[in-house]
């Protein structure tokens, strides 16, 4: 049984910005965002046609599980396109962005943003080049999409309430970009290099530095090298 309910709107600045005033369990859905943004304050640029939605829950103890959650129902519902995620959760596919995710805690309020490019797709993007549904040849109705996501993210949660975060861990690393391979990874101030172990039971990237020790990376932007 499908929990949420689907509010279709035609403009705002951005879905997640409807989103706080709406109940548990709502759904915006956008044909056009003005002001649409990414993580760390980056501008997402979406042109009609495309998916731009966002979720209403209840904040919940760890937020940041989320994000594994909603890339995986994602890349679920585009699996026909064989995608990879990029932790912590951009969605790629032939090394170009295709789908962007973002989460924000509004008062009692979890807001799981994400946006997946239908039609079109920006072609001046600063950390990674993007792609969209239309250039693989499918033809997909954003509406049929979102059901789909919302189905599939809808039972990803079920998962996790019932066997924690274990059992999604799992399923994400099967669709997780360059487990076991060497990588960078951008932090705030300065980049680290090493080996991609995989994320440990918090979400956490887990990575083999030169010298041989593990890191653990909490933020940051991954690129393979």
């Amino acid at each position: 049984m499908n929990v949420f309910t689907i509010k279709e709107i035609q403009t705002c600045t951005s879905t997640n910005d409807e989103a706080k005033h709406q109940p548990f369990y709502s759904v915006i859905l956008a044909e056009e965002q003005t002001n649409g943004r990414g993580r760390n304050g980056r501008t997402w640029v979406s042109g009609k046609g495309n998916l731009m939605a966002s979720i209403v829950l209840p904040k919940p103890e760890s937020a940041y599980i989320y994000s594994f959650l909603i890339s995986l129902a994602i890349a679920q519902s585009i699996a026909f396109l064989s995608p990879r995620i990029k932790w912590p959760n951009d969605i790629l596919v032939n090394g170009k962005k295709i789908a962007g995710i973002l989460l924000e805690v509004y008062d009692d309020k979890l807001i799981i943003g994400f946006g997946v490019n239908i039609q079109e797709h920006p072609v001046d993007t600063l950390l990674y080049e993007a792609t969209d549904l239309k250039e693989h040849g499918r033809a997909v109705e954003k509406e049929k999409l979102l059901q789909d996501i919302l189905q599939n993210f809808q039972f990803m949660l079920e998962l996790y309430q019932k066997k924690g975060f274990q059992q999604i861990r799992l399923e994400w690393l099967q669709f997780a970009m360059g487990v076991g391979k060497r990588i960078s990874v951008k932090l705030l101030n300065s980049s680290i290099e090493g080996v991609f172990d995989g994320i440990n039971e918090d979400g956490i990237l887990i990575l083999t530095d030169d010298n041989g020790k593990k890191q653990q990376i909490t933020a940051g932007d991954v690129f393979m090298i």
